[in-house]
């Protein structure tokens, strides 16, 4: 399972989602990358199946509006 950001318009349709890195190595690496809801916007953490990381973006917004946000 993996956790991940979900951003939420006002009306509750996804604007984007984000994974942040398991691990950050490197000089140059992040130290933690994230979503930052706007005026009006929802940001959610929820946990999804390793395999809808590696489908299309479309898959995985259409499994998370159907599944997990109602």
């Amino acid at each position: 399972m993996a956790t991940i950001q979900v951003l939420l318009d006002e009306s509750g349709a996804i604007v984007g989602t984000t994974q942040g890195p398991d691990s950050a190595s490197g000089e140059s690496a992040p130290e933690q990358v994230g979503l930052v809801a706007g005026p009006g916007q929802q940001l959610v953490e929820v946990e999804v199946a390793d395999a809808l990381l590696e489908g299309s973006p479309a898959e995985l917004h259409t499994h998370l509006r159907t599944n997990l946000l109602g």
